[in-house]
């Protein structure tokens, strides 16, 4: 036989017969192709899972995002205690963030769906209740000594978001570098517990004496709320601290990806 002529497989019953190497029509990759298409056919790929959107914890995240236009409509609500309704409700979303990561954890109920929206209802709580308060602080805190630590933190949130659709565009270990630290979780810690307490002293001291026994009546004429007001303004300023603090390491972290960026590989 020469050496530039190979040997036909039959298919299809097809006498055998010599087939040139220039041939159009390649015998043995049609051959491949039939096993390659059985083999599909008898071992099949597992059909992809379609996961629940409404489970528990995507519920309560559903209803942290809800509670948003609320706080507003009881913070614009011309009522004595709306105070005291603005801090109920954000210290309510509160508990709800931490209820549905609990709650996805414990139950092994985690979705692709919820770690997209959680952090988008977090940050636009969070967002949502600075920019009130810088409109109407808690006495003796002023409008001006309120703007700077609100637009620190909204601008590291906006960063944050940011970086992390980046790290999971790019993926591998980009990604891993921008999971949630220690830091970040002390910095939502201070910044939850002083918020919460900003709302509260608001509501004029006086108003809550009902909630009061008489042998401690004497409290609502003292000035307990103001003192209270400034430890608050103080948390708020570490909460600060803290989120510059972890969104550095975060940017460390990363570094050195911008400097060198991994190449995809060509589909």
């Amino acid at each position: 036989m020469p050496a530039d002529e190979i040997k036909r497989i039959p298919l299809l019953f097809n006498e055998p017969t010599e087939e040139s190497i220039d041939s159009p029509l390649d015998r043995r990759s049609e051959t491949y192709r039939h096993i390659a298409q059985k083999f599909k056919t008898e071992h099949p790929l597992p059909a992809q899972q379609k996961q629940k959107i409404m489970t528990i914890p995507n519920i309560l995240t559903f209803a942290r995002l809800i509670f948003v236009p609320v706080l507003i409509g009881m913070w614009e609500w011309n009522t004595k205690y709306a105070p005291l309704w603005c801090s109920i409700v954000f210290i309510t979303a509160s508990l709800t963030d931490w209820a549905d990561g609990y709650l996805a954890r414990k139950l092994k109920i985690t979705t692709t769906f919820g770690a997209f929206l959680d952090p988008v209802a977090d940050k636009v709580m969070v967002s949502t209740t600075l920019i009130l308060l810088v409109t109407s602080p808690p006495l003796p805190i002023s409008r001006g000594a309120m703007v700077l630590p609100s637009i620190i933190m909204i601008c590291r949130e906006i960063t944050m978001s940011a970086l992390r659709e980046w790290a999971a565009a790019a993926g591998g270990a980009a990604q891993k570098a921008v999971k949630v630290n220690s830091f970040g979780k002390w910095k939502t810690a201070f910044q939850m517990v002083a918020m919460s307490v900003l709302l509260v002293v608001r509501q004029p001291l006086k108003d809550l004496q009902f909630l009061f026994p008489a042998s401690l009546a004497y409290l609502a004429d003292g000035p307990y709320f103001l003192y209270l007001s400034e430890v608050a303004f103080v948390f708020l300023w570490l909460a600060t601290a803290l989120a510059v603090w972890s969104l550095g390491i975060y940017m460390s972290n990363v570094w050195t990806h911008f400097l060198y960026p991994q190449q995809k590989k060509a589909e």
